[in-house]
């Protein structure tokens, strides 16, 4: 299988190509240029491997939370190419990504991973997964909120001081008192780590076509959510 992962939901830049067993990527910490170097760092990470977008099975997206223009330009990237050669697109989150690559680069078994992105404007986005058989479980769902509520959330949901912790907004929780000895991995969502995620959902029939490649902001879900019930 041949997939091309997305994600530009923080300052960080990168694309990665699962090439049958290989993986390999780009990685830019570029904030605000994201729209003018993912093309060229797909067309780049393509010719490295002597492959045509023609060659592609599918597109792996990450579809947020962060920055609202970052997520928008991987899912218009992605919706373009998915469209162009009429592939499937696999959906993982942000906060996902996050834990996954927190869980590569730990050498201890967690029971948790906790991933935390800075939202800005006195924010962060915070998703808590339970650990087991390997996988991950997203508790609850992905939350946007302020520090000392994202804090009060995840000691309600953590039993167990046997967690990771990943993002940028873990700092932000720190500075309002959320003590741990845990180390924070993982700064940046990368799309090497969704390539695995991405294959299994491709492999499972879990996706989507390209009109449905669309960007999770978190915060508008929850105002849509309310507006919804409120007509049910």
């Amino acid at each position: 299988m041949k997939l091309l992962a997305l994600e530009t939901s923080t300052e960080n830049c990168s694309v990665a190509l699962l090439n049958e067993d290989k993986i390999t990527f780009k990685s830019e910490l570029a904030p605000q240029h994201h729209a003018e170097i993912i093309i060229p760092m797909i067309d780049a990470l393509l010719k490295e491997s002597s492959l045509t977008k023609n060659d592609l099975d599918g597109i792996v997206l990450s579809q947020g939370p962060g920055s609202f223009t970052g997520v928008r330009i991987a899912a218009s990237t992605a919706q373009g190419l998915a469209l162009g050669l009429d592939k499937k697109v696999a959906l993982v989150t942000s906060l996902e990504a996050l834990a996954i690559e927190a869980l590569a680069d730990s050498n201890k078994t967690p029971d948790y991973v906790v991933s935390s992105i800075d939202a800005r404007m006195g924010e962060v986005y915070l998703a808590v997964y339970k650990y087991v058989n390997n996988s991950l479980e997203l508790l609850d769902e992905e939350r946007v909120l302020k520090p000392e509520d994202a804090i009060t959330l995840i000691k309600s949901l953590l039993n167990t001081d046997n967690y990771l912790l990943a993002g940028s907004g873990v700092a932000v929780l720190q500075k309002y008192g959320f003590d741990s000895d845990t180390q924070v991995s993982a700064d940046f969502p990368q799309a090497q780590f969704i390539l695995e995620k991405g294959k299994e959902l491709f492999e499972k029939g879990k996706t989507v076509d390209a009109s449905q490649a669309l960007p999770l902001y978190v915060r508008n879900e929850v105002t849509w959510k309310k507006v919804s019930e409120q007509h049910h």
